[in-house]
């Protein structure tokens, strides 16, 4: 466990210095939140994450989350984030208050997610994922549908839309990729104006150009737990 933290606080911190180079050199000064994901991972794993001082913390099963949610060092514990498709049926069998649902991405979902928050006493933070990509076969609501699903969502008091969540397109046409990062931070500029207010956008393959365009959350799985770091 302790050469497991060691690996993963130094990528932690090689990270946090690119993602601030990367940040300064485009104009933008906010910080930038690092989300730890752990899918497919062990406890183990998610708990030296946590250790190394990845605070927040993402999976994309309820039933795992659930389980995990549990997990704490030293009285403190991870602050956890549903970055998978949202399913009514999981979330009424395994929902608990979490510090961010961030794939809410149509009406359907907000009544059964409302009722539960309710039921649990909490004001849900959400997050809208948006599809700006065009591509077939994405998760996120289109760009032509937002502002219904965001007023669909204003009509909820137990849910707190805090801001986009933005899944690039395959990270291979960089190009296409800061196209996409850009209209999401058009669109989170927008509707939004705070610092309390979050714009996820990034991956390990693609958070350069995501950073570059004005994320002020990325997603990172596969640079931490890949063999290199990579």
């Amino acid at each position: 466990m302790d050469a497991r933290i060691a690996v993963f606080r130094d990528r932690f911190d090689r990270l946090k210095r690119d993602i601030a180079i990367k940040a300064r050199s485009n104009g933008f000064s906010h910080e930038i939140r690092i989300v730890g994901v752990t899918k497919g991972r062990s406890d183990e794993d998610a708990l030296a994450l946590f250790t190394a001082g990845v605070d927040h913390l993402a999976e994309n099963r309820w039933e795992f989350l659930s389980g995990r949610a549990d997990l704490c060092l030293s009285g403190r514990s991870p602050l956890w984030h549903f970055i998978g498709a949202l399913q009514r049926r999981s979330l009424r069998q395994n929902y608990r208050p979490v510090y961010s649902v961030d794939t809410v991405d149509r009406p359907s979902v907000l009544p059964v997610l409302a009722r539960l928050a309710e039921q649990a006493k909490v004001r849900q933070n959400i997050l809208v994922e948006l599809d700006l990509t065009g591509l077939p076969g994405r998760s996120g609501v289109r760009e032509d549908n937002l502002d219904s699903l965001l007023k669909e969502c204003s009509g909820w008091p137990e849910l707190e839309v805090k801001g986009f969540l933005v899944m690039g397109p395959p990270p291979e046409d960089r190009a296409f990729s800061r196209q996409v990062f850009r209209r999401g931070r058009a669109l989170f500029e927008r509707f939004f104006s705070g610092n309390d207010h979050v714009l996820s956008m990034g991956m390990s393959e693609d958070y350069s150009e995501a950073v570059a365009e004005g994320s002020t959350e990325v997603r990172i799985g596969r640079y931490f737990f890949g063999e290199a770091g990579e």
